[in-house]
């Protein structure tokens, strides 16, 4: 329980922190270092002992980014567990800069993360490393040049090589730079939500299994069996509200010239990055892990909030309003993801972890 102990107080302490002027930013780190032997350090998850023995056997698993870690890691004489914690704080590195560049509130940044998704990231270690790379590469669009371009285009693709679903944030691209008019970004959405209410129809799953099997790609059905009722209808929702929030908050602060030009930049950012991280929407009804589009974004979500929360004048209403709605998504979000996983994945992270020796 000494790491439970540890985490309470770096994590209070760096909350405080971080609410105050000047920040102190040695409290951060401190629980910075918490997260990385949390996260490196645990030897108790839903994938660990499959990633384990598929390391120490040499057998290939996952995107070919990953696999090319899985081969470095024995031959540098890293075990599993080493091999862990060196990607473990790698990431989280690239994320806590990633994030500094978007926004001066790292500390409360990290104080959201950890409520949600830490634990999640803490099993699906591929992911997490994609979502970092993605955070870490969003900044280069902020200014419009071929060469930040091409490093958007470079990390996320890096991503992409371990966690597959990375891909799809190149349409970030073509939808912050050029859609001006925001037609394509409301043509995708329609397309998305009238798909939505498409697979809720079982005539169009069964017709959907007939046509892989036509093209000869039943193996992919797995994907496109139904295996939930209605569990989805809470991540719809929060869908919906990842892109009317952000939204909101650009078009509420722009009209009323609360925002700087940097500040207007990264909301829309922000805001763009939702938008395709709900694509995978109409997906849900299949299968959870395409939620994971979902969970991509909240950093991002997270950002458009500590952003916004700067530009509202102090003594307005519309400002406590506001942090008790956001409260009441991260609330939500974590009673229908992290609750679960209390027993199996939470609990156990404070007690089976190999840098304590326990």
């Amino acid at each position: 329980m000494y790491l439970l102990a540890a985490t309470t107080i770096t994590y209070v302490t760096n909350l405080v922190a971080g609410l105050r002027r000047p920040k102190y930013r040695w409290a951060e780190w401190l629980f910075l270092i918490c997260l990385i032997i949390l996260l490196g350090g645990n030897t108790q998850n839903a994938d660990f002992f499959t990633y384990q023995w598929l390391y120490q056997a040499h057998i290939p698993y996952g995107e070919p980014g990953y696999r090319v870690l899985t081969r470095i890691g024995p031959m540098l004489g890293l075990d599993y567990r080493q091999f862990r914690l060196v990607l473990a704080a790698i990431f989280l590195v690239v994320l806590y800069i990633g994030v500094k560049k978007l926004t001066t509130h790292s500390a409360v940044f990290l104080a959201f993360y950890f409520c949600y998704p830490f634990f999640l990231d803490l099993i699906q270690l591929r992911n997490f490393m994609m979502m970092a790379l993605l955070v870490y590469a969003s900044h280069f669009l902020l200014e419009k040049t071929y060469r930040n371009l091409a490093l958007f285009t470079f990390f996320v693709l890096l991503g992409a090589s371990l966690q597959v679903l990375g891909v799809l944030y190149l349409l970030v691209i073509p939808l912050y730079y050029f859609d001006s008019r925001n037609l394509w970004k409301i043509g995708l959405l329609s397309i998305v939500f009238l798909a939505s209410v498409i697979v809720m129809v079982p005539a169009f799953s069964q017709l959907l299994l007939e046509l892989l099997g036509q093209l000869h790609l039943s193996h992919l059905s797995l994907y496109f069996v139904q295996k939930v009722r209605l569990g989805y209808l809470p991540f719809w929702l929060f869908s919906i509200f990842d892109l009317v929030f952000t939204y909101f908050s650009y078009h509420y602060l722009t009209e009323r010239q609360l925002l700087t030009p940097r500040q207007r930049q990264i909301i829309w950012l922000m805001f763009t990055f939702t938008v395709v991280g709900v694509l995978t929407m109409p997906m849900y009804t299949y299968e959870f892990s395409f939620a994971r589009a979902l969970r991509d974004v909240i950093p991002f979500m997270i950002v458009a909030f500590l952003i916004t929360l700067d530009a509202l004048p102090r003594k307005q209403y519309l400002r406590w309003l506001y942090i008790g709605i956001f409260l009441a998504y991260v609330l939500a979000v974590v009673y229908f993801e992290m609750v679960p996983l209390l027993h199996d994945t939470i609990i156990p992270a404070f007690s089976n972890n190999w840098l304590l020796g326990s």
